[in-house]
Order: structure tokens, then sequence, then C-alpha cells
């Protein structure tokens, strides 16, 4: 069954459609539109999707999203949230302030886990991880700013700091003001990222499975060994997953 699944967020909607394997990821801004304007921006996406399900992280806009996925699946809309069948203990002390976004992460990253902890990293506006254990049950996690959100919090912050590019090759000593700055964000992202998975993996007892996911995904997993996999449709699988009952 083809399957329309939305990830949205404070500032964009990301939708895709599996059928056999995830089509191209289409973005759109997190506006206030009615769903019926809504339902025709996903028509192209959909191509005949006979499911849907989206995970919301903006409470306004997840009845507009529903509503509008309904319209063009022709069938009800899987919102995702705590309170549906997991596969996994929820060990977290308070699931009521999880993030959807979170949570299918969660739901994607243990489906590619079998059976081994996994740990989830989406990176983003946000730096998130999530973390499942091998019983499995849902631990937790970290939250810190993203590249981008770091780099312009220190523009807006000082006084005589500019705001600057993220450079192709991220070098250890800067030979300019600009160079400094960028020395500095990427020995912080790169560092600190890098020290919270080894931290993460310590915590389980190691062996766990590291899948990156998100717009700076990729970056990281470039550069950095402990990241195993880059998996861009991690969020819409963990949607897709739950709608299907969360089976592997």
């Amino acid at each position: 069954m083809s399957f329309l699944a939305l990830d949205a967020g404070n500032s964009s909607v990301k939708a895709a459609v599996w059928d056999e394997a995830w089509s191209g990821l289409v973005r759109f801004p997190a506006d206030d539109a009615p769903a019926a304007v809504w339902a025709e921006r996903l028509a192209d996406v959909a191509r005949g999707a006979e499911a849907g399900g989206l995970a919301s992280v903006v409470p306004a806009l997840t009845p507009v999203l529903a509503e509008a996925v309904e319209a063009v699946t022709e069938a009800p809309a899987l919102v995702v949230s705590t309170a549906l069948a997991l596969p996994f203990r929820l060990a977290y002390e308070t699931p009521a302030t999880l993030g959807a976004d979170r949570l299918a992460a969660a739901v994607g990253a243990w489906a590619l886990a079998e059976g081994r902890p996994v740990i989830a990293l989406d990176a983003g506006t946000a730096i998130t991880t999530e973390v499942v254990s091998a019983e499995p049950a849902y631990l937790g996690g970290a939250i810190l700013p993203g590249p981008d959100l770091l780099r312009r919090a220190l523009a807006r912050d000082t006084r005589q700091l500019p705001d600057v590019p993220w450079p192709d090759v991220l070098a250890p000593i800067g030979t300019s003001t600009v160079g400094a700055i960028q020395a500095g964000l990427g020995a912080l992202v790169l560092g600190g990222v890098a020290g919270l998975v080894r931290r993460t993996q310590d915590a389980l007892g190691g062996g766990a499975l590291v899948v990156a996911t998100g717009g700076w995904g990729s970056w990281l997993a470039e550069r950095l060994p402990e990241i195993d996999r880059v998996e861009p449709f991690l969020v819409l699988d963990g949607v897709r997953r739950l709608a299907r009952g969360s089976r592997p």
C-alpha cells in the first residue's frame, strides 16, 4: 500500500510517498493555509497514495494537515503520538512533552537496529538524539542547538562578530576573524556531537547503531566516524511503520 508521510516542523513541512521505496522529499513552508490549500499542495506529491499520516510539532497545524491527508488519500490520517501502540516500552519521564518527530525518529531507527540498541541523530535547526535500548525501551536522548542556530546566535548576541558562512573545510586555527569563528563553531559542533555519541554509547554498554538524519545529517556523517549510516527519510519511515503497526 502506498503511503503519504508528513513531518511538520516549525519552519517547514516535509512530505514523501512510500511505494516499495521512498520518493523524493518535498518541502513546503509551514504556513497557516487552510486544509483545502494543503490538500492541493499534497495532491501532486501523493500520486494516488492509499493511506497517510504525519508527525507534527505544531499543534495548530496538526488537525489542518490531518484533514488534508484524509482528503488526498480518502482514508483516516494517522497522527503520531505516545497514545499509539509502540514497538518499545516508554521509559521517558514526561511522555506528554515528547515531540512527535522525536518519537517517529526513534521508531524508524529501532526498525533498522535489528535488536541492537540504537541512537537516532536528527540534525537540523536543533540536534536531537533518540535512544532505544536492546530491551527495547525508549530511554530519551539529548537536545542541543544545530549549526545554523549556533552561528546566528553568536552574531546576534555579540557586538562585533559577523555572521559567517559554514566553510567547506574546517580548520582548527582561524587566520582571520571569520576563520576563527568558523574554527570555533566547527569544533563545537563536531566535538560536541562526537562526544555526545560516545557518552551515549558508554551509557548503553556500547554496540549501538548510530543513524543520522536531517539537513545536517550527511554533513556530520562525512566527518564523524561515530555515525554508522544516514537515513534521510527516518522520521517519515517512523510515521509509516507506526501506521502499519510498528512492524520492522
